[in-house]
């Protein structure tokens, strides 16, 4: 399967997974302004699906791996049998995998289960806000004044220093929420954690 089926079958099999739990996946998420794409990521659990199709190469993986590490609170592996043996030794151990099948039609079959990452940096975590969320987050909680004409990067960095990092995951995750037009699961206050 080429990286489009891949996505649409994973697409399938996420929300099956999720029963009613509402969630949203997000398609190419920039993080590091940009320096690196998330191939697929549920907002829900701020989970990553690193896609390696049988085309692709496995050369990104360790620095993409280490830049999702600061990041996600799970990552998985979405690969196929080509794949498996070389990716199973250069993988984190909290990483999950899930291997590709054959058609759309069959099932992902889940190799190993992805646990929590507990390596997340609020510098880094910012990184996924766009400037205009990043002065809605600043003007909801008091703190955007003098920032309106500062850079994506100032904006960022002052998120990262008023948040830790569970909050702003949680600020992260209703930005992305509403980015992608879901409704938010989280408070409607969220952004008041720090004020």
């Amino acid at each position: 399967m080429r990286e489009a089926q891949i996505k649409r079958a994973l697409a399938q099999h996420l929300d099956g997974a999720h029963g009613d739990v509402s969630t949203l996946l997000l398609e190419e998420l920039k993080l590091s302004n940009g320096e690196i794409r998330a191939d697929v990521v549920d907002v829900h659990d701020m989970h990553c699906y690193e896609i390696k199709s049988e085309g692709d190469s496995l050369k990104r993986l360790l620095g993409q791996g280490s830049r999702y590490a600061r990041v996600f609170d799970h990552v998985t592996l979405v690969t196929t049998e080509r794949h498996l043996k070389k990716a199973m030794p250069i993988l984190p151990q909290w990483w999950g995998i899930l291997l590709v099948p054959e058609h759309e039609e069959a099932g992902f079959k889940q190799v190993r289960a992805a646990k929590p990452n507990k390596r997340q940096e609020a510098e880094v975590l910012a990184t996924l806000l766009k400037r205009e969320e990043c002065l809605q987050v600043l003007e909801s909680i008091g703190f955007v004044k003098g920032l309106k004409s500062k850079s994506l990067y100032v904006l960022q960095a002052r998120l990262a220093e008023i948040y830790d990092v569970d909050e702003l995951r949680g600020v992260v995750r209703q930005c992305l929420f509403k980015r992608g037009g879901a409704p938010a699961e989280a408070p409607q206050d969220l952004f008041s954690i720090a004020s």
